[in-house]
């Protein structure tokens, strides 16, 4: 609207100005004819009229000192009512006198006259110019102006609908998305066109959309997570005291039996040491409250997971190798919380012979670097499946059919809580995971380990 209204405003301005510059262009022609005419001596005869008419488009009526027309352009009869109704003569200027309208025959003239003194015949000089003319020659000057502004107008009006309705249009559309956002439906995103602003609120809008997925996603992987850790917590303190009095039940009927049945019974109760292993990983990852760390070392732990995965080991044909530093360093490779890091260990060894075939091979490699414990874990089987790859260490991400997905989710919160992490990649057909922990006596982002 702003924009019409300079374009009118500028146009009636050129408008009135040009017709302003024509109207005293024009009147300042007829002067100079009327300036030469009364200044002259020579006798003003028709010729002469009629020459200044073509020059000049204006009619002209010489008259005597008493009246009597001495020349013209217009027929006699119009000249002497002319010369009677025109009182417009001014003496000595040399300058046309106000221009008057005359009617004469349904048309109207506008007539302005001069008087010369110096001509012996001519002392009365009149010039007629018809009113149609007139405002023929100022709409001449006035259209112009006002065609371009009307078409300049009318222009930027449609460019202006067209632009308007095509924002309305992405921003109703935005919107709308905008809206499905607000209802938690992040399916879709919006179509990023163009290179303007609202390409960059689309942008934005959609990047918005993503995070709002992931968190959500984040929120509600970490309200089942926190159900599932209230309900795992309660059975797994059940299935321990469980396990605990079945450990017991055999380990006396250990004492009593005879030599050839104690065999059996040690496997049955590394199974149970087993189990009771992995529930109590499974605590460590429920639980909130404060317990006391026991310090260990990790070729001890490892020992003792070799001991209670040592028949699952015979079972499927698998070899264990595991590369210790030399003796008189092991004393670096001491933890604070043994607890944690045999859980986190065994998680990582137990998938690692799960994920090799019959024949398979797990390698478990120790290396002492300047502030770090680094344990890797390799295997020669097919690796992690794609479509989890990315998730692995997400609670219940497992691309095993009976996997509940919680292994790799407390390993890498071991490592996490004890200033280190945990990494995955594929080297050479071998599947590593490294397990990275502080040593004792470096700075750690917690207390613990």
């Amino acid at each position: 609207m702003l924009q019409g209204l300079a374009i009118g405003v500028i146009s009636l301005s050129a408008s009135w100005i040009a017709a302003d510059r024509v109207e005293h262009e024009s009147i300042a022609r007829l002067d100079q004819v009327a300036k030469t005419l009364s200044g002259s001596r020579f006798p003003v005869r028709a010729s002469v009229l009629e020459q200044l008419k073509g020059l000049s488009g204006a009619d002209f009526i010489a008259a005597s000192d008493s009246g009597t027309i001495t020349a013209t352009t217009l027929p006699e009869a119009m000249a002497h009512v002319m010369i009677t109704e025109s009182r417009t003569a001014t003496p000595g200027s040399g300058k046309l006198g106000e221009f008057r309208p005359v009617s004469y025959d349904g048309e109207r003239w506008l007539v302005g006259g001069v008087l010369v003194l110096r001509s012996p015949e001519l002392k009365q000089l009149l010039v007629l110019v018809p009113e149609r003319q007139w405002q023929a020659d100022r709409r001449g000057v006035i259209l112009p102006p006002l065609l371009i502004g009307g078409c300049t107008m009318v222009a930027m009006g449609v460019l202006s609908y067209v632009i308007a309705a095509k924002l309305g249009t992405r921003l109703d559309r935005m919107q709308n998305h905008v809206g499905k956002l607000a209802a938690l439906q992040f399916d879709q995103l919006l179509p990023v066109t163009g290179n303007d602003e609202l390409t960059s609120l689309a942008t934005s809008i959609n990047r918005m959309a993503q995070e709002l997925l992931l968190g959500t996603q984040q929120i509600r992987v970490t309200e089942r997570t926190a159900l599932i850790a209230q309900v795992a917590g309660g059975l797994a303190h059940q299935l321990r005291n469980s396990i605990t009095g079945a450990r017991m039940a055999v380990q006396l009927h250990l004492r009593r039996s005879p030599d050839s049945e104690q065999e059996s019974l040690q496997v049955a109760i590394r199974q149970l040491n087993l189990t009771e292993n992995q529930i109590l990983g499974l605590l460590s990852l429920t639980r909130d409250a404060q317990r006391e760390e026991v310090a260990g070392r990790i070729d001890d732990i490892l020992n003792t997971i070799r001991q209670l995965l040592e028949p699952q080991f015979q079972h499927s044909d698998t070899s264990l190798s595991i590369d210790l530093p030399p003796e008189q360093g092991r004393v670096q490779l001491t933890v604070a919380d043994a607890e944690q890091m045999q859980a986190a260990l065994l998680n990582l060894m137990q998938n690692a012979l799960e994920a090799c075939r019959p024949g398979g091979q797990v390698r478990v490699v120790v290396l002492l670097q300047e502030s770090l414990i680094q344990v890797d874990v390799l295997d020669n089987g097919p690796g992690v499946a794609d479509a989890v790859r990315g998730r692995i260490f997400d609670p219940f991400v497992t691309g095993k059919p009976e996997g509940v997905g919680l292994g790799l989710t407390l390993a890498a919160q071991v490592a996490d809580s004890c200033g280190g992490k945990l990494s995955h990649d594929r080297i050479d057909h071998w599947t590593r995971f490294r397990f990275q922990i502080r040593r004792m006596g470096h700075e750690l982002k917690t207390e613990s380990c």
